[in-house]
């Protein structure tokens, strides 16, 4: 068996393609996102104009935080930056297109990268295009200018935003309901992605 070593790169890579989430909060601020300025007169949800790689650091504690590109280079080198957002923007391009195919908007998304060792060949790692690093709107309920219906933990957060909690461990356990919404759309998005059967995956873990 051979044992190859593979270092992580300490950058998260985030496309958007659509003003959302934090994107907007930003865009409200300062009319830009992660420092990369936005044309005026966008609303909540819109299409950018085209989609924009914004890194932000990997913490090991407490939230990741935003960086610019060329903190990116400081970090990972100014040759990797490069490397890394044009495979995150083609990936990003890839999966938006199949999701488009399927009725689903993949409006961003999150990658994370390595590096192996002897190789040097860059590497997706992590989970890719799930739930829990992307978010997911129907297309036919699509309506920019308000925040849309998600098929991802957005439905969490959107609870928890109603509670009067620090966002500081530890998190407050979450009622039946919003367990079992959650799952409802994780599931709707798993089987209109791949067209495959979810309790299928539970018991053959394959999916066809």
């Amino acid at each position: 068996m051979i044992c190859r070593r593979a270092r992580v790169l300490p950058v998260e890579c985030i496309v958007r393609g659509y003003l959302s989430g934090s994107g907007w909060k930003d865009y409200q601020r300062v009319g830009a996102v992660c420092g990369i300025p936005l044309p005026a007169g966008l609303r909540e949800s819109d299409r950018l104009p085209e989609p924009l790689f914004t890194p932000s650091t990997k913490a090991e504690e407490g939230h990741d935080e935003n960086i610019s590109l060329d903190r990116m280079a400081e970090l990972i080198g100014p040759d990797m930056t490069e490397r890394v957002s044009q495979t995150a923007r083609a990936l990003y391009a890839f999966g938006a297109a199949h999701a488009e195919s399927k009725g689903i908007i993949l409006a961003d998304t999150k990658f994370e990268f390595g590096i192996d060792d002897e190789s040097g060949q860059l590497l997706l790692i992590d989970e890719v295009m799930t739930p829990d690093s992307s978010r997911f709107w129907d297309a036919a309920a699509y309506e920019p200018g308000r925040a849309q219906a998600s098929f991802d933990k957005q439905f969490v957060r959107d609870y928890l935003e109603t509670l009067d909690w620090d966002k500081t461990p530890p998190g407050p356990e979450l009622p039946a309901d919003v367990v079992t919404g959650t799952r409802s759309r994780y599931v709707e998005a798993y089987e209109r992605l791949t067209g495959a059967s979810f309790e299928r995956y539970l018991v053959e873990d394959v999916i066809a």
